[in-house]
């Protein structure tokens, strides 16, 4: 057995097939030489509540105690689906009986002339690069956040909190343009700005050039502006440079079945490099968080060694704390059609917080808190289960809860625009 990659899915792939009594070779190749790290927890450590030590969930040890063999330092550099084997950058040659590819993701770098060659630009997502952006932060004055992602919305907060100027930027029309409601969005700009944050949305970073003593940027309307760095956060992409794309069915990621296998057999995918089963959409998409990647990775390994089960699917999910405001996303919350309709209730600074719900044919699909997170299970639950959930029960239970306060309104959409 072959795992190409060493994260949270290559980790739980292992762990699942050692237990399910699985004796056979484990080969392990991976690009890093360290224990596996989760770059979910690099803000945190960033931010100090966590020891860099917290942020290798597993330890040197495991790759002896599940009897690992591990090629390390050393990346595929081609993997050859037909004949099953890899080619290693250092040009060994590994043959495999079953196969899977857990390489993750890496960070976006966008095509802004000057950004990739900078030595001052930081992108935030292996462990090298968390140490390289805790150096920086450490005399930073200014600096610029590209990307208003979940990373970098949280990367904006330390930097703030070091007492940095920071400028928040993003070329989308909101924060967090991938999991939040436009309002809940405009809700979190204001709650930055309050703190000090510059948020300029729906611009982009045209050019960066080394500066005096750090490095100059440049906007548009001829606006220059120099900063000790860049914080690159722009979003991730799956790691599929070895991989030829005649051999296997990629769209943006792997494509593969309830099994985790690919369109080649004995050939398996999870985590960030995979595109798997969205239970809300029943589609394949591409969902990209650490516990869906560790998830798959169980499926993945005990099929692997020999022991049918399913991936039942996921949904889109995140919780995440904002300077002292809880913040969570479930589900689609930016939906379209003729069908949506939204339920908006309360504020993040009253008893119950603030809510985003979104019903397509009045089924909840979709979820923005900030704050008041006492039956986020219940939330979580009914757009899992597709729930016909009727909004004025809901509002009646959740008062009766003493989980909303304020108005209570419901938007129907009368076109397929939000």
């Amino acid at each position: 057995m072959l795992i190409i990659g060493n994260g949270g899915a290559a980790i739980h792939a292992v762990t699942a097939a050692r237990g399910s009594g699985f004796e056979g070779e484990i080969h392990m190749v991976s690009d890093t030489a360290g224990p596996a790290f989760n770059p979910m927890l690099a803000p945190y450590f960033l931010k100090g509540a966590l020891s860099w030590k917290h942020c290798f969930p597993f330890g040197r040890d495991f790759y002896q105690n599940h009897d690992v063999t591990c090629h390390f330092g050393s990346p595929v550099e081609h993997l050859d689906a037909p004949n099953k084997s890899v080619l290693l950058h250092n040009k060994n040659r590994i043959s495999f009986d079953k196969c899977l590819i857990a390489t993750g993701a890496s960070a976006i770098l966008p095509p802004v002339p000057g950004l990739r060659d900078s030595p001052y630009a930081f992108p935030l997502r292996t462990a090298d690069s968390t140490i390289r952006i805790q150096k920086a932060m450490e005399s930073a004055k200014k600096v610029i956040v590209l990307g208003a992602s979940l990373v970098g919305v949280k990367v904006a907060e330390i930097l703030n909190k070091r007492k940095a100027d920071v400028v928040l930027l993003d070329v989308a029309a909101q924060m967090l343009p991938r999991g939040a409601h436009p309002l809940a969005a405009a809700k979190l700009r204001s709650y930055f700005e309050k703190h000090g944050i510059e948020v300029r949305i729906g611009c982009g970073l045209e050019g960066m050039d080394q500066g005096s003593e750090g490095v100059c940027c440049f906007f548009p309307d001829q606006i220059m502006e120099e900063a000790d760095f860049v914080a690159v956060c722009a979003g991730i992409q799956p790691n599929l440079q070895f991989i030829d794309p005649a051999e296997l069915q990629i769209d943006q990621a792997i494509l593969v079945d309830d099994h985790m296998q690919t369109s080649v057999n004995d050939l398996y995918a999870a985590g960030d490099v995979c595109q798997a089963m969205n239970r809300l959409t029943d589609k394949h998409e591409w969902l990209g968080t650490w516990g869906n990647a560790c998830y798959q990775g169980r499926v993945a390994g005990l099929n692997m060694a020999g022991e049918m089960t399913s991936y039942e699917g996921a949904i889109p999910q995140h919780i995440s704390p904002f300077f002292d405001w809880i913040y969570a996303q479930i589900g689609d919350v930016n939906r379209q059609g003729r069908n949506i309709s939204t339920v908006i209730s309360g504020e993040p600074e009253k008893a119950g917080g603030y809510r985003v719900l979104v019903y397509d044919k009045d089924v909840l699909v979709g979820a923005n808190c900030i704050n008041g997170l006492e039956n986020i299970g219940a939330i979580k639950k009914a757009i899992t289960m597709q729930t016909s959930w009727d909004p004025i029960e809901m509002k009646s239970n959740c008062i009766a809860d003493g989980l909303l306060r304020g108005s209570v309104f419901r938007h129907h959409n009368s076109s397929n625009h939000m």
